[in-house]
């Protein structure tokens, strides 16, 4: 008896040893929106009391449009400020659910002297804010002022490369998230004249008197045809 026991724990030790190596099962993008890649952004200046545009960008700061600091327009400008590349969404399924991935391509920037405030470097980001079917599918219908919340989120920074980016969602995807984490809000409202104004994804903490957006003030600007291009079809 003794003789058998020993062999039958030896067994399920010598089995338990040689599970097979899985790896994680890869995800992957099964659908994707057109690239929203040209709107204006809108800034008031309350100094001078004008409003100020630049493309894809939002700043209040006039100097940019001087012949002085014109050629700082484009990535050093758009590091520096409210701005993006592109904008892109993407559906995946995990765990039988689908999600939609709002993509957004921006252009930024830290001082590698950060104390001194000098040398100013410039890199790019690629940001993803995970939704959602019920979420997403506000997008079908702004008639005023929607709000599209998510608590998953993920940074990569540096050249885009999707299956370490599909990666970094899985993990999130995989976290048990709860009320008390911090949540992202997309905000997006229709104008009096039809046209889309909205801020890239923001966030707070566990209220919405948490939220930091005015569209008193400023925001990105285009027309729905354009703005659209973000909605998978």
């Amino acid at each position: 008896m003794k003789k058998y026991i020993t062999i039958l724990f030896l067994f399920c030790l010598f089995n338990v040893h040689s599970q097979d190596r899985v790896n994680r099962e890869k995800l992957n993008f099964i659908e994707k929106s057109n690239v929203l890649s040209k709107v204006t952004g809108w800034a008031y200046n309350s100094t001078s009391g004008e409003w100020i545009d630049y493309e894809n960008s939002i700043s209040d700061n006039k100097s940019y449009k001087t012949d002085l600091y014109n050629d700082l327009q484009g990535k050093y400008m758009m590091s520096r400020c409210n701005s993006f590349i592109n904008l892109q969404i993407k559906s995946l399924i995990y765990n039988s659910n689908k999600y939609y991935v709002l993509i957004i391509h921006k252009w930024t920037g830290e001082y590698y002297y950060p104390a001194l405030e000098k040398d100013w470097r410039i890199g790019e980001t690629t940001f993803a804010y995970i939704y959602n079917e019920k979420e997403y599918k506000k997008l079908s219908n702004i008639n005023g002022t929607i709000e599209l919340f998510t608590q998953y989120h993920v940074k990569l920074d540096g050249e885009y490369d999707e299956i370490k980016f599909l990666d970094l969602i899985q993990t999130e995807l995989l976290e048990i998230k709860n009320k008390y984490v911090d949540n992202y809000i997309f905000p997006i409202t229709k104008s009096n004249n039809g046209s889309i104004r909205f801020f890239t994804p923001m966030y707070f903490l566990n209220s919405k008197y948490d939220l930091k957006y005015d569209f008193s003030k400023s925001y990105f600007e285009t027309d729905l045809a354009n703005f659209s291009n973000i909605i998978i079809k």
